[in-house]
């Protein structure tokens, strides 16, 4: 267990820094931006989530799964760039050609057609910046990978600042300086691995073109359900609110999101090793004793983040003080897609990923359904608790398909505890009495760490 403890530790450090420097860029754009303007930064972000989870194809998802099968892994990763790199291209002609009406859409103004330009042009740097990191990360050289992902988002902050320091503080000074910023980063990581891309002769091996396409194929119709997940609580606010009540709900999920931390440092260190373990066939006790690691690590992390909420208000500036009380609810989303991370197996071992369409479809269906019933009396809150509640109806369908196709394990104590944190959240959102939320806090904790005192114990001995 230690070694793989020192793993994760190295992956951390390029998701600790990259989550720092966000956590950085949020008060400098809420600073410079009013709520209103700061909203209309939540619509380019809206476009860029949903290009980042359709424009690969499933194609990274395949390279991952196809990774330990191949003797060559920079030639599978140059196969598996190709379809991407073409769609980019088509991609990048339809988003030139309708850009006033796209701008229209996202921003109630047909003007800002440069945004848009850049933003197509960013997606296929977009693709050398994932299929990179993603060979970095399966190869297991955690401190390199940790390394590019904080220079990266380092120039994304860098360009920030820059465009604030020398154009109007508006949102589209911001989306400026984030896409040059991302696309400088992409170039230096390029640039840094150009040596793999000297040689890029050699037949296209049309085989494992279609084993890549049947296993991602189905991912991206998933992903592009996933994405839409994402997205729909943003597009609710954008059509039954204004651009204020986006921007407080965008900051809240800006702060949320600061459990991605957890999330993505362990998915960049869990998915190889998973893999690696299957294929040396470890029993599913390994696996079981992770899932519930994790799942004490970030609910314990949840409870330490709503406990100190005030202190979002030095985070962000006096204006978004409302984001404080919706933001925990917000957080079910990086915490369901950490641990299930660790119930999914089944469906990645099994190459069942058209399972995946399934689990965003129902997924989907609750957070419409929801945001539809919420969000015009309630606002940003009925948009936050629609999402809450969306994303532990994905853990649970997610759960439920991989473990009826592989001999799994027993998730009561999640479920048990997901229901406590979901209860805080509520409380949190709606009652707003704090010193009875701060001893219903301190009641959780305390529960659980006697739920999981083992695997707190088992922690601290490796530790």
């Amino acid at each position: 267990m230690k070694p793989l403890l020192i793993r994760l530790g190295q992956f951390s450090i390029g998701s600790l820094g990259a989550a720092l420097l966000n956590l950085i860029l949020i008060p400098v754009t809420t600073y410079f931006l009013s709520p209103a303007e700061y909203g209309k930064t939540s619509m380019f972000f809206l476009a860029q989530t949903f290009l980042i989870y359709i424009i690969y194809l499933g194609f990274d998802q395949a390279f991952t799964r196809e990774f330990h099968d191949q003797q060559t892994p920079v030639r599978l990763m140059k196969q598996a760039m190709l379809v991407p790199l073409i769609s980019s291209v088509v991609l990048i002609g339809g988003m030139v050609g309708f850009a006033p009406l796209i701008s229209t859409i996202l921003f109630a103004d047909s003007s800002y057609t440069t945004a848009i330009y850049l933003l197509g042009i960013s997606s296929f740097f977009l693709i050398f910046e994932r299929f990179l990191l993603l060979l970095i990360r399966m190869e297991n050289r955690a401190l390199s990978f940790s390394f590019y992902n904080i220079l990266v988002k380092g120039t994304i902050l860098i360009g920030t600042l820059i465009a604030l320091w020398i154009g109007p503080p508006t949102f589209v000074t911001v989306i400026y300086g984030m896409l040059i910023g991302q696309i400088a980063g992409d170039l230096l990581l390029i640039l840094a691995h150009f040596h793999l891309f000297r040689s890029m002769k050699g037949r296209v091996d049309k085989d494992l073109l279609k084993r890549l396409a049947q296993f991602g194929l189905p991912v991206v119709v998933g992903t592009f359900l996933y994405s839409l997940l994402i997205l729909v609580d943003k597009i609710f606010l954008r059509t039954f609110a204004d651009f204020y009540v986006l921007g407080i709900y965008t900051a809240a999920f800006k702060i949320a999101s600061a459990l991605m931390i957890i999330q993505v440092s362990f998915a960049n260190f869990w998915v190889p090793t998973a893999y690696e373990w299957y294929k040396h066939k470890k029993p599913v006790i390994y696996y079981e004793k992770v899932s519930h690691i994790v799942m004490f690590g970030i609910s314990l992390f949840f409870l330490v983040m709503l406990f100190f909420k005030e202190w979002i208000v030095v985070i962000l500036s006096p204006a978004y003080l409302e984001a404080q009380y919706i933001f925990p609810l917000l957080c079910f989303y990086p915490l369901m897609m950490t641990i299930s991370e660790t119930t999914n197996l089944g469906i990645v071992f099994l190459k069942r990923s058209v399972l995946n369409i399934y689990v965003s479809l129902i997924a989907l269906l609750f957070a419409v359904i929801l945001n539809f019933m919420l969000v015009p009396s309630y606002g940003a809150v009925g948009a936050a608790l629609a999402t809450g509640t969306a994303y532990i109806i994905f853990f649970l369908a997610r759960t439920f398909f991989s473990m009826r196709i592989w001999e799994g394990f027993s998730v009561k104590r999640h479920i048990i505890i997901i229901g406590i944190l979901y209860g805080l959240a509520v409380y949190s959102a709606f009652f707003r009495e704090d010193w009875v939320e701060k001893g219903l806090i301190i009641g959780a904790l305390g529960f659980l760490f006697w739920l999981y005192r083992e695997i707190f114990m088992i922690c601290v001995h490796d530790l």
